[in-house]
């Protein structure tokens, strides 16, 4: 984490601080979180025992460090003992550890962490003022603590913390900055944005509080007013007077966290966990609210313990305990009662559940003197045999933190876990009811018993793992009828507030592109073509990747959110489809080599095409030639065709499945998810027809979420024996038997087959423009045949002619869960999309398009943002120009200035703001004869757009450098300004020197809203056909072909049929 500045903006923003070039998903030290697998912690108190351990010791595990203890025995290892979710199952009989036994597990070295805290002490000093782990390990990751994560300011209320604690806590949100708590819920979301923008997390974030327990706050408990979701936020907006009290920073907390689509986790005692709480996360998929206070160390113990002796037949009735330590969280208890009663009500409460009338008698003392080593006494008595008294003791001596930060980073890694499930929120709160001492909100009066809850948990972990659909037809059906429609929900990485896209795919689900494959080599300006026996020559070759599972990759690898940046700057665009898949048959030819690169290539931008599959599939048949199309354009525009087949025609179903079972085997080891597999070709695969091409899809479904969606596109249909002199239809039965698709068509969820394919298929004979409605008649007839076989979608494309689309009934699309509902029954005609007369068009591979894009409108759903586009960027001004290449040339994109500059020049919020957006706007007016001008003309109009709120968080930002940079002339400045920038507090006027680089906005500039009421909607089946036609439309389009990324909000805003592409709601 940085103490740069960041608040979203319609803009991707990456790090511009790094530019790496091959980020990989690693574990070493010099890895930054920022590929996919990353996960977020952040901890409120992250300065304090509990936080400064959890860092230290990722950052120990991710570099090996290896160290020394007090005494020199070692050398001592890293490891993760204790979080449950990093370690291996233990002998025979397999023990706790889930890392192996759960696949998409994440890797806590992977983990992005920062936080927030009130005291201004560096993470490493404060590590080592703790005194808690050894000097030897301390030292080695001291520096980068220092260095490299810095701390957001804490909300502070005097009222809600220790009086011990006041005295230190001076690195806090001010009173200007989040003068109520409506304003501090602001500063705090405006923090998370942040941290997950300059960490690019991919994977969940969780918010956990580890700072001092707050007094219990009168507003939280049942009936105090914060029962309900509205009624929580329109509490936050009043005033103290309005609601009768002040709202305890633990909320305020949570409710951000909530907010920004991250879980939060209460690890201290106060009674933060409100129904409305808990009632705002329910609302999103994915999002968890889980509480209270820690199970760490004396308390586990006795949950293990009293259900020891319950299970021997024997009656608890009293147990006493002491605990003495001297770290923080005791010293501030020791010097606020209200606190310490907030914290013995969780103690006293543990055994609650049980039927037992259990005396359990707790007492708590600050001894400054032993730290943070906790020592605990506990007495336990029990009715034995004739009410005889039984009684036994224990005693526990270990660091209170060492004991906590394994439960931390569990928390994180299973809301991670159960986020991408989008596991119900009621069943993740019974399964991490173990990590606390009273299970609330959801998990109130779960079983206390510490071997009961970790039962619950591995019941719960092991369904989420093995999940598939269990949807009925008849509640589908409920459903639609009620108006409601089933949620999905969308990674933290896919945040709208990242990147603002109004569409994406759920869960983060890659596609598989499956089929035929080869080189297409074009033999360019040939000569001949006439069958004569001449030496003919050309003037060139080029190279492409053919058939269907080149084609469907080129389409999908290319569609992104936004723009791409500079290179060097932007290392992934977000892209639509996280993962694609090319299954195919490769050998080990020059032309395998080649094959594979072209697949890779189609990826530059976004970098989602994993190869590694046929890679390793083309070593169990190394004689395998790679199939190659010879492809002579002659100098008349005419084009012939020389195709060998080669490892096409040996391409098996078996060769298939041992793929896919690649690609399952991957899913243990990785958090990639799959939503559809396109298969293309079957004609011309000889091996994959009939009941193998059935074989093979209902294979694909176990690989897929909740079954996926399993798309077939036609190529290469021979003429068929189907059609008769009356040019009537053949019946289901015959199309049911068809050698090479009939099998398979009950799989199929889409099927894609142009008008001369249908012929051949069906034997409908149509006329042409003759007789337009009768043809029309035709081919939806020919459609129900392939309806009534099972096919859930149909899609006929006509050429210049448009499309033709028809949908089976809601009982077959009960049975594909990730099929837009609103669909069953539709039937539409579309028309071609028109491109200017002068455009030069290729249409090879248009089919391949239509139904990639086609998949992608099925898979889509809105996110609730609504982008509206105004007028462009108005001119800066008269004295725009002043000095304008003195500014430019002063500037390091890479967040730092000269020595001289760095000297002399401030930190401000628009020269914050401005860094952030340069590299991004260059890019989009590299096409402006003065470029520079275009930036700052567009980036003005962005800063007078922004609200205020988001000013004030770049002026705070801005202070907070500003700080850091005049406290510590030894660390390197992390931003640059020019003399004279506009204030945060109104709109820029005419810069006496030289105007600041990044003020920016796009040439259109949207206005966000939002909707709830269009999140998790698709597409309609009118706006789908549309967005599939311009997805093609961009593929035959020669200026367009071969253009690495296509922006799939450009292409989704020319599509819409109605506001939103979204049926009435």
């Amino acid at each position: 984490m940085s103490s740069s500045s960041f608040v979203s903006t319609p803009l991707r923003k990456k790090n511009m601080e790094s530019s790496k070039k091959n980020m990989k998903l690693t574990s070493d030290m010099s890895h930054t979180p920022k590929t996919h697998g990353s996960l977020g912690i952040l901890v409120i108190g992250i300065g304090g025992a509990n936080g400064t351990t959890m860092l230290s010791g990722i950052l120990a595990n991710r570099q090996k460090v290896k160290w020394y203890g007090p005494r020199g025995e070692g050398p001592i290892d890293a490891n993760y003992n204790g979080c449950i979710t990093q370690l291996h199952s233990r002998g025979v009989h397999g023990g706790v550890g889930y890392k192996d036994k759960i696949p998409g597990l994440a890797d806590a070295n992977m983990a992005a962490v920062g936080g927030w805290d009130v005291r201004p002490t560096k993470l490493g000093d404060a590590l080592l003022q703790g005194q808690i782990l050894d000097f030897d390990l301390v030292k080695q990751v001291k520096d980068e603590m220092n260095n490299k994560y810095s701390v957001f300011k804490g909300y502070y209320d005097p009222r809600f913390i220790g009086s011990s604690q006041h005295e230190h806590a001076t690195h806090i949100l001010s009173q200007k900055e989040a003068p109520n708590a409506a304003d501090a819920l602001k500063c705090i979301r405006a923090d998370i944005r942040y941290f997950k923008w300059k960490n690019g997390v991919v994977g969940h974030t969780t918010v956990i509080w580890s700072a001092s327990v707050e007094p219990n706050c009168e507003l939280c408990v049942a009936g105090g007013g914060l029962d309900s979701a509205i009624n929580l936020l329109k509490s936050i907006e009043m005033s103290e007077e309005e609601r009768g009290g002040p709202l305890p920073p633990s909320l305020i907390y949570a409710t951000a966290a909530i907010l920004e689509g991250c879980s939060f986790v209460n690890g201290g005692s106060q009674n933060t966990m409100c129904g409305g709480l808990a009632e705002l996360a329910k609302q999103q998929l994915g999002i968890y609210c889980l509480g209270t206070d820690f199970k760490a160390g004396q308390t586990k113990f006795k949950t293990a313990a009293v259900e020891y002796l319950r299970t021997m037949g024997l009656t608890p009735k009293v147990i006493a305990s002491s605990n003495h330590l001297g770290n923080n969280d005791m010293r501030n208890l020791a010097t606020a009662d209200s606190a310490r009663m907030a914290k013995l009500r969780v103690k006293h409460d543990i055994f609650a559940p049980w039927e037992e009338d259990i005396d359990h008698k707790v007492s708590v003392m600050y001894c400054p003197m032993i730290n943070d080593e906790k020592r605990d006494f506990v007495e336990y008595t029990s009715l034995g045999f004739l009410s005889q008294h039984h009684t036994m003791v224990t005693y526990t001596k270990a660091s209170d933190s060492v004991l906590c930060v394994p439960l931390m980073i569990d928390a994180a890694v299973w809301c991670d876990y159960f986020s991408r499930k989008s596991w119900q929120y009621e069943n993740v709160a019974k399964a991490l009811a173990y990590l606390f001492k009273v299970p609330e909100g959801a998990a109130k009066g779960v079983d206390p018993g510490f071997f009961r809850q970790m039962q619950q948990l591995e019941q719960q972990v092991m369904a989420a793992s093995g999940a598939t659909a269990t949807t009925t037809i008849a509640s589908r059906k409920n459903d639609i009828i009620s108006g409601k429609r089933s949620a999905v929900r969308f990674k933290e990485s896919q945040s709208i507030d990242n990147f603002l896209t109004e569409y994406m795919i759920p869960n983060n689900a890659g596609i598989i592109c499956a089929g035929l494959a080869c080189v297409d080599m074009q033999l360019l300006s040939a000569t001949g073509g006439d069958g004569g026996e001449s030496i003919e020559t050309f003037a060139g070759e080029k190279s492409i990747g053919g058939g269907s599972v080149s084609m469907a990759c080129k389409t999908l690898a290319r569609l992104c959110h936004v723009d791409p940046l500079e290179d060097e700057y932007m290392q992934i665009t977000p892209p639509v489809v996280s993962t694609v898949v090319p299954l195919c048959k490769v050998g080990f030819d020059s032309s395998g080599d080649k094959l594979i690169n072209l697949l890779e290539s189609t990826g530059s931008s976004c970098r989602n095409v994993e190869t590694r599959f046929i890679k390793n599939a083309r070593k169990r048949d190394p004689k395998a030639r790679t199939g190659l199309a010879v492809l002579p354009i002659y100098q008349d525009g005419r084009r012939g065709c020389f195709f060998d087949a080669a490892s096409n025609d040996t391409f098996a179903a078996s060769d298939m499945v041992e793929m896919f079972d690649d690609v399952k085997e991957s899913l243990s080891t990785s958090t990639s998810t799959y939503g559809a597999l396109v298969f293309g070709y079957p004609h011309l695969l000889p091996m994959m027809q009939g009941e193998a091409l059935a074989h093979i899809f209902s294979k694909s479904r176990s690989l897929m979420e909740d079954g996926g969606i399993i798309v077939l596109d036609l190529n290469g249909v021979p003429n068929g024996d189907n059609a008769t002199p009356w040019g009537s239809m053949c019946s289901t039965s015959v199309l049911q038997s068809d050698n090479v698709i009939g099998p398979a068509l009950s799989h199929v969820d889409i099927l894609h087959l142009n008008e001369e394919e249908l012929v051949n298929i069906t034997g409908i004979q149509l006329e042409g423009s003759a007789s337009a409605e009768n043809d029309a008649t035709q081919i939806k007839n020919a459609i129900s045949l392939f309806l009534k076989c099972g096919v859930a979608v149909v899609a006929v494309t006509r050429g210049k002619k448009g499309c033709y689309i028809g949908c089976n009934d809601e009982e077959r699309f009960a049975r594909t869960p990730m099929l837009p509902m609103t669909w069953a029954g539709e039937e539409i005609t579309v028309e071609a999309t028109e491109l200017p007369s002068e455009t030069e068009i290729n249409s090879n591979g248009a089919g391949d398009a239509f139904t990639s894009g086609l998949l992608l409108a099925a898979m889509l759903r809105h996110t609730g943002v609504c982008m509206q586009y105004g007028s462009p960027a108005k001119e800066y001004g008269d004295n725009f120009d002043y000095n304008l290449n003195s500014s430019i040339e002063s500037f390091d994109i890479e967040g730092s200035t000269t020595t001289k500059e760095k000297n002399k020049k401030k930190v401000t919020p628009y020269s914050l703001y401005m860094r952030e957006n340069y590299v991004a706007l260059k890019a989009q007016c590299s096409d402006d004869d003065d470029d520079k001008k275009a930036i700052f003309t567009r980036c003005n109009e962005m800063w007078e757009e922004e609200s205020e709120e988001i000013k004030k968080m770049y002026e705070r930002r801005a202070n907070e450098e500003s700080m850091m940079n005049s406290n510590d002339s030894n660390e390197p400045s992390m931003s640059t300004s020019t003399s004279s920038i506009p204030s945060a507090s109104g709109p820029p006027g005419p810069p006496p020197e030289s105007p600041t680089l990044g003020e920016a906005k796009m040439m259109m500039s949207p206005k966000i809203s939002r909707n709830l009421k269009l999140t998790n909607q698709p597409m309609n089946i009118e706006t789908a056909a549309q967005f599939a036609s311009l997805v093609a439309a961009r593929h035959v389009d020669t200026s367009t072909r071969e253009c690495t990324y296509l922006n799939i909000n450009t292409i989704r805003e020319e599509s819409s049929v109605s506001a939103h592409g979204l049926e009435e709601i």
